[in-house]
């Protein structure tokens, strides 16, 4: 049986629309800071460091500002995130398209097994159960997102005393379709979180050249088949994962 054609991967690094076709005058500090929480999270960190709106990123309906972190002379990027795998790439390349070389991303996930809510977890591998992937990367059921990125993440983690957990991650387009046969398939695949973004980016910023990794921080469960435990979704993490991510990268040359 043919394979179906919408997963042929094209290895042609030129594309008929490309992430700078808008031809900006940006040039981004190369460590960003992706942050998946709500603008009012974004804005509430500011607070704590000079900064300054250096680009906006123009679309339909989500135009994130860029901002430019300055800390102790070094500078940063940080823009928030939208959610799902075709919206965060398209940003992700956008961005770096103008200037980023280093990502870290944070974001919170579901868990598939009995993890407390609140725990920060390190992705190193990741299911491709989404589609936007293998528009950057040959088709492969999984993502390795092992790097010496990653590893100088986790150093500096360690550095700051928080105990850091790999785990595999399962990363799909549909939330509303983590049925149980597909949460239990995960599961056996050896995923212990569920989100809808990592996989997708990992293909971008290794298509791209860049380094990339993620710091998630559990929110809901689905532990329990019969209904998902919503839990307070994460919320008190925001702030605290935003602090530790700005401080890996300020550790990372």
């Amino acid at each position: 049986m043919k394979e179906p054609f919408l997963v042929d991967f094209d290895s042609n690094s030129k594309a008929v629309l490309e992430p700078n076709h808008d031809q900006k005058d940006y040039h981004f500090p190369k460590r960003l800071l992706y942050a998946f929480v709500p603008d009012d999270s974004i804005q509430k960190f500011l607070q704590k460091y000079q900064h300054k709106v250096i680009g906006e990123f123009l679309c339909i309906s989500f135009n994130p500002k860029i901002y430019e972190i300055k800390i102790a002379g070094e500078r940063f990027t940080l823009c928030q995130a939208p959610l799902g795998a075709p919206a965060a790439t398209q940003l992700l390349d956008w961005l770096i398209a103008y200037g980023v070389k280093q990502v870290l991303a944070i974001g919170s996930a579901g868990v598939l097994t009995a993890i407390p809510e609140n725990y920060f977890l390190v992705p190193t591998k990741a299911i491709r159960d989404e589609g936007t992937s293998f528009h950057y990367l040959a088709r492969s059921n999984y993502i390795n997102l092992q790097s010496t990125f990653l590893t100088k993440v986790e150093k500096a983690m360690k550095s700051m005393h928080y105990k850091v957990e790999e785990i595999m991650t399962w990363t799909t387009d549909g939330s509303f379709r983590e049925t149980p046969a597909k949460v239990q398939q995960s599961k056996k695949l050896g995923a212990s979180t569920v989100e809808t973004e990592c996989a997708a980016m990992a293909a971008c910023a290794q298509f791209r050249h860049v380094d990339f990794a993620q710091i998630l921080f559990t929110a809901d469960s689905l532990n329990d088949l019969n209904t998902d435990n919503e839990r307070d979704w994460g919320v008190s993490s925001q702030i605290k994962v935003m602090n530790l991510a700005i401080n890996v990268l300020k550790n990372i040359h």
